[in-house]
């Protein structure tokens, strides 16, 4: 036997994984390879990894600036088709957002929200920007992070459904057949994503909204509009606010800003103004997930 090699009894294993699994005789050895030391710490690394959930995304990046160059999607680098992107949001939309916390505490606070007061109504919402979402189809297939894009995707078209439901039929008292014979007032929607690819853009498409290209989504904020963009960059955040504090926006506000860079040293000028102007609450959480994580929503009061 070669000196690299030795002979260990093998363990006894705790119950099989399932019926038919039978444990070893407690007379058989296995013979084991030592690996290189290196080797056997990489591999304990890697499984460290998968264990160990990835940090919390809300933690606003660098210094607060976009990077310079906006980084592109290979096209060469996709996996799924539309109608695969499709099967994933219906699998996640129906077993991962409908009837969860999240989504019902989110949907109580924006009908609270729209009938806080009618004397002072919430601005109306005519077309929303969603940024940053990220790709349905991750370069690594990452299963974390192609949830967080579709709990993303389902959240912000909750919030576009209620809006919509409550600008059409604002009174729910009324005569419901008079309210089925006005016609919809649809909220538009534009997607911004450098990372999307042609599948992704296509699912999209399918959805009924519009996918434009960076910075085609920062010219259409106006004052009657939902920019809804989570953990994103500072500078990103700036770019959708430049000309107006929108309707709604939902994101990083400005004290968690403060919190990790401070108030001095940077341009918050544009962040202090949308805070000014808005209410703020907290957006509820995803149990188990960073996916809103220190996000919130801001109303424009003025």
């Amino acid at each position: 036997m070669a000196a690299s090699d030795v002979q260990l009894p093998q363990p006894q294993p705790g119950p099989g994984p399932g019926p038919g699994s039978c444990p070893p005789q407690q007379d058989e050895w296995t013979q084991v390879r030592r690996k290189p030391r290196r080797k056997a710490a990489a591999g304990k690394s890697q499984q460290q990894q998968r264990k160990t959930p990835a940090p919390p995304s809300h933690q606003p990046p660098g210094a607060g600036a976009a990077p310079a160059v906006i980084m592109m999607r290979a096209d060469s680098t996709a996996h799924l088709s539309a109608s695969d992107i499709q099967r994933d949001y219906d699998r996640f939309e129906k077993s991962q957002w409908q009837g969860s916390s999240c989504q019902r505490r989110l949907k109580d606070l924006i009908l609270q929200q729209l009938q806080a007061s009618s004397s002072n109504p919430p601005p109306r919402v005519n077309q929303a920007v969603c940024l940053g979402i990220g790709s349905f189809d991750p370069e690594d297939g990452a299963w974390e992070v192609k949830r967080r894009a579709h709990i993303q995707l389902a959240a912000f078209l909750s919030i576009i459904a209620d809006l919509q439901q409550h600008q059409q039929d604002p009174d729910h008292d009324h005569d419901q057949q008079e309210s089925s014979e006005r016609p919809p007032l649809a909220i538009r929607c534009f997607f911004q994503e450098p990372l999307f690819t042609p599948a992704d853009k296509e699912f999209v498409k399918g959805l009924g909204h519009e996918v434009v290209d960076s910075p085609a989504g920062f010219a259409k904020v106006d004052r009657e509009t939902l920019v809804f963009g989570v953990h994103l960059y500072r500078d990103i955040y700036n770019q959708a606010i430049s000309k107006c504090v929108p309707a709604v926006f939902i994101g990083t506000g400005l004290d968690i800003w403060e919190g990790y860079h401070g108030s001095g040293g940077l341009d918050w000028v544009k962040m202090e103004e949308l805070d000014r102007q808005c209410d703020r609450v907290p957006f509820p959480e995803d149990e188990g997930f960073t996916t809103f994580s220190s996000t919130s929503i801001h109303w424009r009061n003025t």
